[in-house]
């Protein structure tokens, strides 16, 4: 809820320990790409896409973060 003082948190009530997990994992992957950025982290960049669902491959995110790191190299910190 937004009010005159910012936002304020809404309570949804207990979470079911399936759709915890899986927002606890994409929030985990959400900072990591954070930090990344940040840290200019390549690490950093290869957890989180390793920790997303649609990745969820070490290999798989290897390869796809070398192409976007090729692809976005003029917007993009570079990453150690």
């Amino acid at each position: 809820e937004l009010t005159a003082n910012g936002p304020r948190p809404m309570g949804v009530g207990n979470i079911p320990q399936f759709y915890l997990g899986l927002l606890v994992q994409q929030v985990s992957c959400e900072k990591l790409l954070v930090d990344a950025y940040f840290e200019h982290s390549y690490q950093k960049a290869l957890e989180a896409l390793t920790l997303n669902r649609l990745v969820n491959d070490t290999k798989k995110a290897h390869e796809i973060l070398d192409v976007l790191i090729q692809e976005n190299k003029d917007y993009w910190p570079e990453l150690k």
